[in-house]
């Protein structure tokens, strides 16, 4: 049977740009299909202005009543029991070809999961950004297809160790305070060299104050906690990990963590910055034990490791760095294209 090449994608997501969901499993990835595959789009974002009921209703309308040829419906995460997904309820009863569901958090686990099974239940085919959404799901549709995250490659290569070693971190620090108290911090609080902390979203002042005071007595130590950070700067995002020297990649070994798509781990290798992870999935499908990283279940682990990060010399960390990088190739947008292809083509 001849595959049907994706001509048109109409995606309706589920919040705004500030979710790396939407821009990384969306916005980022439609921006290259557009670009290097030919591949046109719609991406809708909810809200109430004008602007975005316009764009609602443009696409909406095109996909019920003049759906492209040969397109894909994307419904990404859509949870809730409003008028947006009441709607989309009723386009992919119509219009039920080749409709998808993207999931790539367990969002199940935090609200009423009546919509989300819904369009588990009635749309065609199920895309999951991890083995245990895939898993979980699976019960509600057979036509599942696990889709790693991708990451957006700008070539921005890390060159050379910091003369200040740096150990970086970037996430949503609030849904990851547990994991990094529980393996990082007393880790960190064990090194006796100089060296620089950065913390990219902390976003609470609660957490802040936390951060500088469970840290207060080591003068070793220089914290930077950013403020202001624009994440749809996706150029500037890549900036700020290029300067770190290893990145920091925790996941607890709970239901709604190991659903998580990897993102944090992946954006590290992307700009060539060995990873310390916990050793839980999605981690370990990007990072290999020595190769591009290591794995740590103690904070014992991850002294030992940062220590030996920070004696190590140039050549030997470029190597890391090296081959941290080469790593993408498993998340990169070309991949992620070639799921869909999958998706579309049912197989």
């Amino acid at each position: 049977m001849e595959k049907k090449k994706i001509e048109f994608i109409y995606w309706f997501a589920y919040y705004n740009l500030d979710s790396p969901s939407v821009r990384y499993r969306a916005k980022y990835p439609l921006d290259f299909f557009r670009e290097n595959k030919g591949v046109e789009s719609y991406l809708v974002i909810p809200g109430y202005s004008p602007s975005k009921i316009f764009i609602f209703l443009k696409a909406y309308c095109s996909a019920l009543f003049f759906r492209r040829k040969n397109s894909i419906i994307v419904i990404q995460r859509v949870q809730s029991h409003f008028i947006y997904s009441t709607l989309l309820k009723l386009l992919i009863k119509v219009r039920i070809k080749d409709t998808v569901y993207d999931l790539d958090d367990a969002d199940y686990l935090e609200v009423n999961p009546e919509t989300i099974y819904y369009f588990a239940k009635n749309c065609e085919k199920i895309s999951a950004g991890s083995k245990q959404i895939e898993k979980h799901l699976k019960r509600f549709n057979n036509h599942i297809v696990y889709t790693s995250s991708p990451i957006v490659d700008l070539n921005i290569l890390k060159k050379h160790k910091n003369p200040i070693f740096t150990i970086g971190w970037i996430g949503i620090f609030k849904e990851h305070r547990e994991s990094l108290i529980e393996f990082v911090f007393p880790a960190l609080k064990e090194l006796g060299f100089r060296l620089k902390l950065i913390i990219i979203g902390v976003i609470r002042s609660e957490d802040r104050e936390f951060i500088k005071t469970y840290f207060n007595g080591n003068l070793n130590m220089e914290i930077e906690i950013p403020s202001g950070i624009d994440w749809t700067d996706e150029r500037a995002i890549q900036n700020r990990i290029a300067a770190f020297d290893i990145g920091i990649a925790t996941l607890s070994n709970t239901e709604f963590q190991i659903s998580k798509s990897g993102i944090k781990a992946k954006q590290y290798l992307n700009n060539g910055i060995p990873v310390l992870s916990t050793n839980v999935a999605e981690n370990n499908n990007v990072i290999t034990d020595g190769v591009n990283g290591y794995f740590c279940t103690t904070p014992e682990d991850f002294t030992k490791r940062i220590n030996q990060f920070y004696k190590m010399n140039e050549i030997d960390y470029l190597s890391f760095s090296k081959r941290a990088r080469e790593s993408i190739y498993n998340f990169d947008h070309n991949k992620y294209f070639n799921y869909f292809e999958i998706i579309k083509n049912g197989s």
